[in-house]
């Protein structure tokens, strides 16, 4: 009798192990196959950068852990382990499950970039990227936390209960972190401006270094980084001079009353030639523009034909020296400030 229930007990055990070793081998074979069918077909898409050549790619990835976890998981599944055994193969699972739907959700925000900001450059997409990857993967973490607790037998609903009241003191507490937030979003889909552009905030020029989660980093021509918070740059007017294609200088020539008017009427000309002959500069008008009352007011306007700031600054300066050796040499003077004092003789 004995011997008759070992001999069932044993059979019993053995169709488990069966069972366990044809459900590993089918979960660990699927995969497999999935994974070098993928590769077969990535090398025929070598020379294309296609979003299906990506997710190709994506899926021959999958890890030995990954087959080996999803393999043993299914499989202890129709095995009579012990619960410590049951919890090191549903953390094995886990792991292996949160590593292959990060890799997915950043592959499909990939497309979600590409095909809903096509317009958008390529530093920009890439932040926005990185902020919504991070995000998703803490969430990824989250839920799959609880899917670990919940498998082993922990009880969720005073879990989550205390969660939610933590989250909503949380959220009172970091009101500005969380207004900051969302604030990035705001900037990087209206896309005000970008990385690289010249910008002026609240009196504060310098170029957009980074745009991160909280904050907004400028870099102003002296070099130092000026720091500031999302919900500011929202909340305020930017003046972005990164989208203009050329730059208009006016300036202004202060002459004497000395000054003949035939070499006033002279002065369009001369400073159209002086200008005009530098390479991707166009002269726009001189003209008199006021008397004033210690000189004749010159207006002057031309156009740098192109973005470069400090090439359109170096251009200007070696302008400003061509007029003052010409003026010289025609005898044109430029009045400054003066007073004159007269003294009356007593008699």
């Amino acid at each position: 009798m004995l011997e008759l229930i070992f001999q069932e007990n044993a059979s019993y055990e053995m169709q488990h192990f069966l069972w366990a070793g044809v459900m590993f081998g089918v979960v660990f074979l699927g995969l497999l196959l999935l994974k070098f069918v993928s590769r077969f077909s990535l090398s025929r898409l070598q020379k294309t950068h296609t979003l299906r050549r990506d997710f190709l790619q994506m899926i021959s990835g999958i890890s030995r852990f990954a087959l080996g976890a999803f393999s043993a998981f299914f499989a202890s599944l129709s095995l009579p382990f012990s619960k410590g055994f049951r919890i090191f193969f549903s953390a094995l699972f886990v792991l292996a499950l949160v590593r292959e739907v990060g890799a997915l959700i950043k592959f499909f925000l990939k497309v979600v970039m590409e095909k809903g900001f096509p317009t958008q450059d390529i530093k920009t997409k890439k932040n926005l990227t990185e902020i919504l990857n991070t995000i998703f993967q803490v969430l990824l973490w989250i839920f799959a936390a609880l899917i670990f607790f919940d498998s082993i037998g922990v009880a969720l609903t005073p879990l989550l209960a205390s969660l939610g009241v933590g989250g909503i003191a949380v959220a009172f507490a970091s009101q500005k972190l969380i207004e900051d937030f969302f604030s990035s979003f705001s900037i990087m889909g209206s896309s005000p401006f970008r990385i690289g552009d010249i910008i002026t905030l609240n009196g504060t020029t310098g170029t957009v270094k980074k745009i991160g989660l909280r904050t907004t980093t400028l870099q102003t021509v002296e070099g130092k980084s000026i720091i500031i918070p999302n919900r500011l740059v929202v909340a305020n007017i930017v003046e972005n001079s990164g989208t203009i294609k050329t730059r208009r200088k006016r300036f202004s020539l202060t002459l004497t009353y000395e000054t003949p008017v035939e070499k006033l009427r002279k002065l369009s000309p001369m400073l159209e030639e002086i200008i005009g002959k530098h390479q991707g500069v166009q002269f726009e008008w001189a003209m008199l523009r006021d008397l004033q009352a210690s000189c004749l007011e010159v207006l002057v306007s031309y156009v740098v034909e192109s973005d470069d700031r400090l090439l359109a600054t170096q251009l200007h300066e070696q302008i400003l020296l061509e007029i003052l050796e010409k003026f010289a040499q025609e005898g044109i003077e430029f009045a400054y400030p003066t007073q004159t004092l007269w003294l009356k003789k007593e008699l």
